[in-house]
């Protein structure tokens, strides 16, 4: 029997600043499984909306409670090129599982690439039956959840840094190229036209 994890992504907390200039554009992301791009669930991009957040979104994963024993989150800042990370947590699912009616709201902690708390993000997570549809409180109450670091993220959330940086030197490299172009064409063309003067 198929169950589904419904997700109501409320919003993100006190998240850490990774944009030079302007605010950040968060959205979040979720998966069972960090090894297939194709798997992961997003919620819509809130433009310039800083370091908080709300985006009042339902998502729906099909949930297998015998391999699906942990939700992981993150959150990055949408970019043209790469997207810049913010945050991520990996939720334990036993804590939704012995919560009344298998339905959990909380504030979970956001780490950075360091393995630092930065951030929280606020999510209601159910597990629902086939047929069975989730009642999400917008307002009340709202635990403290658990979040833990799994070296694996870790090491997916650096290496989404380390590529972003990467994307932000090649945009530089290339922007340096266009301008040291336009100089050389400038004196080039000064100099032809001091030339053609005398």
């Amino acid at each position: 029997m198929t169950k589904t994890l419904h997700i109501f992504a409320h919003g993100a907390n006190h998240l850490e600043d990774v944009e030079h200039f302007g605010k950040n554009d968060p959205y979040a992301q979720f998966t069972f499984d960090l090894n297939d791009k194709k798997s992961f669930h997003k919620t819509a991009v809130k433009k310039n909306a800083g370091k908080n957040v709300e985006w009042n979104q339902e998502i729906t994963i099909e949930y297998d409670p015998n391999r699906n024993h942990t939700l992981y989150v993150e959150v990055l800042d949408d970019e043209t090129t790469a997207d810049k990370p913010i945050g991520f947590a990996d939720i334990p699912l036993r804590q939704v599982i012995d919560a009344p009616g298998q339905s959990f709201k909380g504030k979970f902690d956001l780490f950075n690439g360091d393995a630092k708390a930065k951030g929280t993000i606020s999510l209601t997570l159910s597990i629902l039956n086939p047929g069975q549809v989730a009642h999400v409180a917008t307002s009340g109450p709202e635990l403290r959840g658990f979040s833990q670091l799994d070296g694996d993220h870790q090491s997916r959330f650096k290496s989404l840094n380390n590529k972003e940086k990467a994307s932000d030197l090649a945009v530089a490299a290339g922007i340096g190229a266009a301008l040291l172009g336009a100089k050389k064409l400038h004196d080039e063309h000064k100099k032809g036209k001091g030339a053609h003067e005398q």
